[in-house]
């Protein structure tokens, strides 16, 4: 699989990428753990993880399930799956595995309790058709939670210019790049249209004050990611983007307005098979 030319996702498997993504699941691990439990995730289930990334939604997943069930944790890069399973390794939770496999074209053998995913959908062509496909191998009961984002809600208050610049570079890049920024919102009639039951909707979002610098930590790692698929869409230039000094000048501009940062809507649903 040549990871760089995976334009299904416009980040680069890069070592950096994976470090963002490790930083991205501490960001959102709270939201995403109380997605895991309003879901009804608890001891013994056996668990599949979409697009695992760093692994860090699997890890949540594997300590609610505990040693007497088990998590597998599908992505399309081996490189993230390396990661991840020496993470888990690390770790040591021996109920916990990785697997490197496209998502979309995936036939599993396997029967699960619990589907899960985060920020993955959004990133597939066809999110309701690999849905349906994939609730095909839950078990009866089984249960459903994803996890999406409405990036066109981010801004800052009042407007800052440097940051409301790189929010839309963020957007901008998404969109060109043929990926829905605000499924979240959405995610009720993707989970309709794959057949679950209506879902649980738990939706959050983080205000940062000026001070505060974890969220342009985050606006200005995401858009380093991001450069080089800017770049190829003619969106932004490394010149413009300036990413050495970006998170600096994010921080320095919200102080000198005493602004808040408005990070993007994180919508959580959960829902269980549809029964006929």
């Amino acid at each position: 699989m040549d990871e760089a030319k995976d334009r299904s996702y416009p980040m680069e498997y890069t070592e950096e990428e994976l470090r963002r993504l490790r930083f991205q699941g501490r960001y959102w691990g709270e939201i995403s753990l109380e997605v895991l439990r309003e879901a009804g995730i608890e001891t013994g289930m056996r668990v599949l993880d979409l697009g695992c990334g760093a692994g860090d939604f699997s890890l949540q997943a594997a300590e609610l399930v505990g040693p007497s069930g088990s998590v597998l944790g599908i992505d399309r890069s081996p490189r993230a799956v390396q990661q991840a399973g020496r993470r888990a390794a690390a770790l040591k939770v021996n109920h916990l595995r990785f697997e490197a496999a496209d998502l979309e074209t995936i036939d599993l053998p396997l029967t699960f309790d619990a589907l899960i995913g985060r920020f993955i959908l959004m990133f597939l062509a066809d999110p309701t058709g690999t849905l349906a496909r994939m609730i095909g191998r839950l078990a009866p009961g089984g249960v459903v939670a994803f996890v999406e984002t409405d990036l066109e809600v981010a801004r800052s208050i009042p407007a800052v210019s440097r940051v409301e610049t790189a929010l839309e570079w963020i957007r901008e890049t998404f969109r060109r790049s043929g990926i829905c920024p605000d499924l979240g919102p959405l995610l009720w009639r993707v989970f309709r249209d794959a057949g679950l039951e209506e879902p649980r909707l738990v939706v959050r979002q983080k205000l940062h004050p000026a001070p505060c610098r974890e969220g342009v930590r985050w606006v200005a790692e995401l858009v380093r990611s991001l450069v080089p698929e800017m770049e190829r869409l003619g969106v932004a230039s490394v010149e413009e983007v300036g990413i050495e000094t970006l998170e600096e000048e994010l921080h320095q501009e919200l102080l000198s307005r005493e602004a808040t940062l408005c990070t993007p809507l994180v919508v959580g649903a959960c829902s269980r098979i549809r029964e006929s």
